[in-house]
């Protein structure tokens, strides 16, 4: 017998949470619908996905296949329903967006969109590009803006729409642009800008500062407190976030720069739309 498309949802959340109780919750049924649901799953399977104790879930090496499996069966299942969309350009759709864009070109996105897709409505969600990466593979989200150059995984395809120049800035009174060792600072791992801006310019890991910032602001703030330098994108610099910092001085001539585009499922059906929503960017 094929497994319950519920059931495949009980296994992924408890996997993601490792806790029956906290699993039943985010599924919205009790702990022992859960437990029968994954019971009944390991039944059809016929093979245990999950040891149990009263201290933790443990999950069999088979058991950890099957969820990531199970999360692909989930995806595919769910754009089965948005393929019954009588039209996707007047449903609801989740956009993903990471930090060092979301702020400087969502408001012009969105206006666009409005004129362009009045009946569309939009929710956005930020996060690093590998958190959304996955929420992408798992269909959480109907596509992400990006930057790159990223590794993207195999299934996930990334469609160019500008580049964004990655612009050096520093406090007023320095008279050098040379770069010394430990003077880089750069946003905390996980940030794609980070990579950006290390293989744009070609710095090196001494150059690097041993501060590291959770965000743009910050590290702006840093900079107007002569700490160091860094660098900046053009859409941040034109979007005014050094205009409160006149210490800050940012270079006209930028070397290198990063794409800005979309990242989406290859095997979603509205790839075409999704594209054409996201040429909103450009307008």
């Amino acid at each position: 017998m094929l497994p319950s498309i519920k059931n495949l949802q009980y296994l992924v959340a408890l996997r993601e949470t490792l806790h029956f109780s906290k699993a039943s919750k985010k599924c919205y049924v009790s702990q022992s619908t859960l437990s029968a649901g994954i019971a009944k799953l390991e039944q059809d399977l016929q093979i245990p996905l999950v040891e149990r104790n009263n201290k933790k879930v443990v999950f069999t090496p088979i058991g950890e296949k099957v969820v990531l499996q199970a999360m692909l069966v989930i995806a595919d299942a769910k754009g089965l329903v948005d393929m019954t969309k009588i039209d996707f350009l007047e449903s609801e759709i989740i956009v993903g967006t990471i930090p060092t864009i979301s702020a400087y070109i969502l408001p012009n996105f969105l206006r666009n969109i409005e004129k362009a897709f009045p009946k569309l409505k939009i929710s956005f969600v930020e996060d690093t590009s590998d958190n959304l990466l996955e929420k992408l593979k798992q269909n959480k989200i109907d596509f992400a803006i990006f930057a790159f150059p990223y590794d993207l995984p195999d299934g996930i395809g990334g469609y160019e729409l500008l580049r964004d120049s990655l612009c050096l800035i520093h406090h007023k009174d320095r008279k050098t642009k040379k770069i010394n060792n430990e003077e880089l600072l750069l946003l905390e791992q996980g940030h794609c800008l980070r990579s950006h801006v290390m293989q744009g310019y070609a710095l090196s890991e001494k150059q690097i500062s041993s501060f590291s910032c959770s965000s743009i602001s910050t590290l702006v703030a840093m900079i107007n407190m002569n700490l160091g330098v860094s660098f900046l994108p053009k859409i941040a610099i034109d979007f005014g976030v050094l205009s409160h910092y006149p210490n800050v001085v940012a270079e006209t001539h930028c070397q290198a720069s990063r794409g800005i585009g979309i990242v989406f499922r290859n095997n979603n059906y509205q790839v075409t739309n999704i594209k054409r929503i996201a040429k909103s960017l450009l307008e």
